[in-house]
Parts: C-alpha cells; structure tokens; sequence
C-alpha cells in the first residue's frame, strides 16, 4: 500500500483509489504478487475509513511517531541482544563484557533523543493558559445542570465524571438529563448507550422536553395542545448537535472508532457512556480488569488525548460501593452516587428538599462528601426529570 502510494504521488496521480492501486501494483514485475492479494472491497473498505483512521491533529501524529519508534527500539534491541547472545555461546571471544555493553550502548545512544522532555519552565506558561481558557462563568469547565453540584466537580475536557446507583435507580435518566442540559448549552453530544435502542431513548427525550408522563406519551393518551409541544421539542432536537449509538455490547475499538469518527465529522465536545459494565463472559478477574481497561481507554485514550469531556454512569451495591470493578474508581475523576432518600431522612428534611440525595465520594478536582453529607434533589420518573432541590439544613447532634 505504502509503495503504491509513494509511486502515485510520483507520477502526479492524486486519486487514490482501489483501482489505480492495484494498477499501480500490477506495474511492477517485484509488487504485482500484491495486487494478487489485495481485493478491491479490501481496499475501498480502508479507503472509506482513511479519513476516520488518519491522524488529524500534531498531537496524534506525535502519538504515531512514538509508537513507530518504540517498535523499531525494540526490534533493534531485539537484534543486538542476539548478538550478545552470540558472544555469550562462544568461548574464544575475550573481553565479552565490554562488547556486550557497547552493543547495548549503541542501541540506547541512537533512540535517546526519540522523545524530548521539556523542563517545567518552558511548559508552565501554557498549562496557565489552559487552566485561563477552562475559566466558565466562576467556574472550570462546563456546569452541570445541579449548581450545588458545580461547588463540587464540572464537567472539563480530559476528565470523566461518573455517576452511580443500583440498579433500576435512575443512572439513565441522570445522563439524559445531563445530555439535554449540555444541548441547551450548544455543545456537541455523544451518547453511547448500552440500555435503550434509539426508539426507546427517544421516547424519554420528549418527555422529559415536553414535560408529558412517559406512560401517555408513548400510549399516545395526550391532548392535541400537549402534542403540538412535543412537535415543538422534536424540532428543537434537530437543531442540536447530537448522535446517539445504540450498541448493546460495548467493546474497545468499536467505542474508540465510533468517537473518532463523529468527532472527525459532526464535531465532539462531550462523550456520555451509559454505562460502564463487564461482559460478563470469562471468570470475575477477567471481567474486572476487561472493565478497568475500558474505562482507562475512555478516560485517557478518548478523553485525555482527544481533549473531550467524559460523563459515565455505573452500577453500585445497596451498601454504595461501586460494583463490577474498583478499577472504575481508580481511573474515573470523580464519583458521585445517587440514592433514594430514606422515609426518615424525607421528613427530616422537608418534602421541599427532594426525595433523591446525590453524594460525591470520591474527588480528585476538588471536595466530595463527608459521612451523612448530600445534595437534594428532586427526581419525577414520569417526566424523566431530575432538579435540585432546596438544600436541606444539616441537622447539629447538639
């Protein structure tokens, strides 16, 4: 393929097509046994997704070039350590020592000037113009929805933001409302979901805009004034920048390509991944670190390198923990769980204050939540609404 190319570029020929490359193989007696194994629908396939595979950025070429070089550091360390193993075997070589360290030497001597690590001084000025440019309205990074929420964590390009709760608690309908809150915003959205095809997912979008009960939205016992609001919503969502996937199963390369691919073309400012979970094939240490892997990718590869803000969801056991994997609290940047309130808590609060409590547990942008500390909130699964609350007065044990 490299060959063609370069030998196109050569001859003026800008199109690079399936056709002129196994012509262009066939030309020649030393590549046309190439053009024997290469298929046009092999070809036409790479050439469609050239522009979601190339490099767009320096940042990413440099990621490339990295990686080139790391292969060729090891294949040229590779090849001179069998020659160490060369001198090793025979007994008439003298002085093996030194050769052995010289061989070693030439190799670290040659890729040591592969990566250049810049001192603190010639970086710290751009990190402060980061930091400037992520200033919002006093706050750094994108405000959730929840204005007690941003005292804690917002939501910043590079970082992820992960929600939990038990099961059949209301993780989907919070990432919703986060996704309709960011579109108000006119920011570009992409919502992974594994729970809800598009049809379902739809469905709450207009209940929660419209402010219809699900259950008569979807039965279609609404009134002709309610109906003209649910045009009125439908139409508004086609103005947004907005995609949602739905893929059942989530795996690494079809998530990473599935972002690249709507960033390369509709334009990317926050993923939202419903939500985090194991496979469940293979035994719970495979699982666990399955999903710890996922999650890094998403975190670093997707949002670190990609400069995209991250917002996820996952399951937690009824003591509230984070189920499935500890990994997800390792490379998550903060956690915050969502609770029903108790009976008890209800009445101590006032029925103003909510029936849900969100808890940040773990913060490394900021504070997160003492024991017995929370944010109220009002959650209405009819309408697939969550709102804060009046905050509650902490009651004193004196």
């Amino acid at each position: 393929m490299y060959v063609a190319v370069c030998e196109l570029a050569r001859r003026g020929i800008m199109t690079v097509d399936p056709y002129n490359i196994i012509e262009c193989l066939n030309s020649s007696e030393a590549t046309r046994r190439y053009a024997e194994v290469l298929t046009i629908e092999k070809l036409q396939e790479l050439v469609e997704m050239s522009d979601v595979l190339a490099r767009n950025s320096v940042e990413e070429y440099k990621m490339l070039v990295n990686n080139v070089l790391d292969a060729a550091f090891r294949r040229d360390t590779y090849q001179r350590l069998r020659e160490c193993q060369a001198l090793c075997c025979d007994r008439s070589e003298e002085n093996v020592e030194q050769k052995i360290y010289n061989i070693i030497d030439d190799v670290m001597t040659e890729f040591s000037t592969t990566t250049e690590i810049p001192q603190y001084k010639d970086v710290v000025d751009d990190c402060w113009e980061e930091i400037q440019s992520r200033q919002n309205n006093g706050f750094a990074g994108i405000p959730f929805k929840f204005p007690t929420l941003n005292e804690f964590a917002t939501i910043e390009p590079g970082e992820l933001f992960v929600f939990s709760a038990e099961a059949k608690q209301g993780k989907s309908m919070m990432l919703l409302n986060c996704a309709i809150d960011l579109l108000k915003q006119d920011l570009a959205v992409l919502y992974l979901d594994s729970e809800l095809n598009t049809r379902l997912f739809t469905a709450r979008v207009l209940a929660h805009l419209s402010g219809v009960e699900y259950k008569r939205l979807t039965s279609g016992h609404y009134t002709a004034e309610e109906a003209a609001k649910i045009d009125e919503v439908r139409e508004w969502m086609k103005t947004r920048k907005f995609t949602h996937i739905y893929i059942p199963m989530f795996d690494q390369q079809s998530i990473y390509t599935a972002v690249k691919k709507v960033k390369h073309t509709q334009g990317l400012d926050v993923l939202i991944v419903d939500y985090f979970k194991s496979s469940g094939e293979g035994d719970a240490f495979n699982s666990y670190q399955e999903l710890g892997r996922f999650v890094d990718m998403v975190k670093n590869q997707i949002c670190g390198e990609m400069g995209i803000c991250g917002i996820g969801a996952a399951q937690a056991t009824t003591n509230g923990k984070v189920a499935d994997s500890a990994k997800i609290g390792r490379n998550a940047s903060t956690i915050a769980i969502i609770q029903d309130k108790t009976p008890e808590e209800v009445e101590a609060d006032g029925a103003e204050c909510g029936n849900k409590k969100l808890r940040v547990i773990l913060n490394r942008n900021g504070m997160q939540h003492a024991s017995g500390e929370y944010i109220d909130l009002f959650f209405d699964g009819n309408r697939i609404m969550y709102s804060e609350a009046k905050q509650h007065i902490p009651q004193s044990p004196f």
